[in-house]
């Protein structure tokens, strides 16, 4: 929840400040039109969240007014909300970016210097918008470094937040703290509470991460100092909120629930029903905790009616069954409890497979990132070699004109390649350590597999065969017996599936199909259903990452299993093949199609699929003609 007060603080800080106020410089310009361009952008900001395009097309209007005048500021907030209105309203970075390059090229101008900072600042947003955070942060910084060249200053307060929010994201909260804290002081000259608030909230949010709660409580308290009636601050919501849980983490019953009803009031007086969902959940964990189980019910039960529980944030979702599985519990409804705690352990389950997913996302780009700057540093070498010999010839040349010469220009080239060649050593050793670590977690990978298949493996084997056994017996506790049965069983199928993700020597496209095919016949035909598998792989042995391999499986497996349970097929086709770097899959089925099945009997499972495929960077497609098919289309390496 406090990541998504900080995107609201950031989408808050865009709309407020994407345009830049006139400043009618001495120039050809006359006044009236300048304000014809500014008029223009003013029209922008009417229609910009309710249709981007028109948006867009003023925007562009005024680009081109500007160019004819010859009006550089104009020209300049041009490129500025060109690029926030193609990267947030419509995705389209590879536009947002070339528009970014134009504009970078025309402030190198050094009688454009005064547009720098705004242009490094656009730039950074829409990095942010793509969650490109390190070259979000890049950006921001050259942009702090350029601000000395205008008198503009409005921009620092926000950039010093956005910053901190993209540390936070990485885990690097002493710099967030520090980033906060300069934009506070900024927030404090201008005496502007609400800013204060704001930032107060994401201190708190950061000193949690670093486990100081004697400082976030600090940070708490002084926010909780400023908002007072009537006047009331949009950022006072999550403050609200913060506080609740902190005193509930406390077991300050009394006082926790004193904050989650401000919470929900203010949550009420500013937004649609629906996000009362998430104060309901507060109210419901606050009251069990005081003992109180007809309001707890009561809460769970309003905040369901709300919103499909299903869609709520990964903690409050978490939050939410783990406390309807107490009060199931508690209230002897084993059943409905057992329901609620399968469903908290799924959402447990999704919110460790991203938090894995995110991980190894960054990891893997890193090291891109450190294999590309590797490869321009032996480019620029060989280019800095080849100089060096050039001037090599042109020192022989004027071999006449005096040895001394000749000596101190042959110095200081051979003191210039010691140093090239010690900084080409430096980043091959920071390789081999990398390279190195990889190894390592490859290896590590290996270990847990095994240990896996070897200690939980016979565990469970135990398991399954300690229920078959008191089955047998017809016992009267048979149903707990049935339940202990198939949990076993399904444990031992996905810890099969984990042990085969993690095994490295599974890293190719042969074992991810002979995977695939394994499980459709066994769970297609344990359902009655045919499968009709064909494959065209070119390459069986070619490398596969682990993480495409899972991600590939999950989906392909939540796609057989939406057949099993919606379809009423009879028959399905698999077909894999690989097309130059791609791998190919379609499942296809001969049933009713997703048209006349409720949606939320899909949305969970495509969802899903969607983000996995997408993780990889791939593509996935669904369709319904006389059945429904499933298309995935994914790179074979990123």
């Amino acid at each position: 929840m406090h990541r998504f007060s900080c995107l609201l603080l950031l989408i808050s800080c865009l709309v407020a400040c994407q345009w830049e106020k006139p400043n009618f410089p001495a120039q050809v310009t006359s006044a009236a039109d300048s304000a014809r361009v500014f008029g223009l952008f003013e029209r922008v900001y009417v229609v910009q969240n309710t249709s981007p395009d028109s948006a867009y097309a003023l925007i562009r209007q005024a680009g081109e007014l500007s160019r004819q005048l010859g009006f550089e500021q104009g020209l300049f907030n041009y490129y500025n909300q060109a690029m926030y209105n193609r990267a947030a309203f419509r995705g389209d970075f590879a536009l947002a970016h070339r528009l970014g390059d134009t504009a970078l090229a025309l402030v190198q101008n050094p009688a454009r210097k005064r547009f720098r900072m705004l242009m490094y600042f656009s730039r950074a947003i829409a990095y942010q918008i793509q969650e490109e955070n390190d070259s979000a942060i890049v950006y921001y910084l050259k942009a702090i470094d350029n601000q000395s060249f205008t008198k503009d200053t409005s921009r620092l307060p926000m950039i010093q937040n956005n910053l901190a929010i993209l540390f936070h994201y990485q885990q690097r909260d002493d710099l967030a703290v520090s980033y906060q804290l300069k934009s506070l002081r900024r927030a404090l000259a201008r005496r502007d509470t609400g800013d204060l608030i704001g930032g107060y909230v994401n201190l708190y949010g950061y000193e949690v991460a670093r486990r100081d709660t004697a400082t976030a409580y600090t940070y708490l308290r002084r926010g909780l100092a400023l908002g007072k009636p009537p006047r009331i601050w949009q950022e006072q919501v999550e403050l609200f909120k913060n506080a609740g849980d902190y005193f509930l983490a406390k077991h300050q019953t009394a006082e926790a629930r004193r904050y989650v009803v401000r919470y929900y009031d203010l949550t009420k007086k500013l937004y649609p029903p629906a996000y009362l969902a998430m104060p309901l959940i507060s109210l419901a964990r606050t009251d069990w905790q005081a003992g109180n189980v007809p309001e707890t019910e009561r809460n769970l039960v309003a905040a369901s009616k709300l919103t499909d529980t299903d869609s709520l944030p990964m903690l409050e979702r978490q939050s939410f069954y783990q406390t309807q599985y107490a009060l199931l519990k508690a209230t002897n409804r084993p059943a409905a409890a057992l329901a609620a705690l399968e469903r908290y352990n799924a959402a447990v389950l999704a919110f460790d497979q991203g938090e894995k997913n995110r991980q190894l996302v960054a990891y893997h780009e890193r090291v891109r990132q450190l294999t590309h700057e590797k490869q321009l540093a032996d480019n620029q070498y060989a280019i800095n070699r080849k100089n060096s010999l050039i001037a090599a010839l042109i020192a022989g040349c004027l071999l006449l004109a005096g040895l001394g010469t000749l000596g101190v220009l042959y110095w200081r080239k051979r003191k210039m390649l010691a140093s090239e060649q010690l900084t080409k050593l430096a980043l091959e050793a920071e390789w081999a350590t990398l390279k190195g670590r990889m190894e390592a977690q490859q290896e590590e990978r290996s270990r847990i597999s095994q240990e896996l298949h070897d200690e939980l493996g016979a565990a469970l084997t135990s398991i399954s065969l300690a229920s078959e056994l008191l089955k047998q017996k017809d016992q009267p506790n048979s149903a707990e017996v049935q339940i202990i049965a198939r949990a076993s069983s399904e444990m031992t199928t996905r810890m099969n599936e984990i042990v085969w993700s993690l095994n490295v020597n599974n890293d190719n496209v042969q074992s991810l199909v002979a995977y695939i095919r394994k499980f459709c016949s066994e769970f297609l035909g344990e359902a009655g259903i045919q499968m009709v598998f064909t494959e065209t792989i070119t390459e069986p042995q070619r490398e596969l990452r682990g993480i495409i391999r899972r991600n590939v499986y999950q989906s392909v497996k939540e796609a057989v299993n939406n057949v099993v349970k919606h379809a009423g097929a009879s028959r399905v086709d698999l077909v894999i093949a690989t097309v130059e770097n791609e791998l190919h899959i379609l499942i296809r089925d001969n049933g009713k199609g997703m048209e006349g099945t409720p949606a939320r009997q899909w949305s969970n499972g495509l969802l899903n699929m969607r983000r996995n495929i997408e993780a990889i960077k791939g593509r996935i497609t669904w369709s319904t003609d006389n059945g429904t098919q499933v298309r995935i289309q994914t790179p074979m390496g990123i």
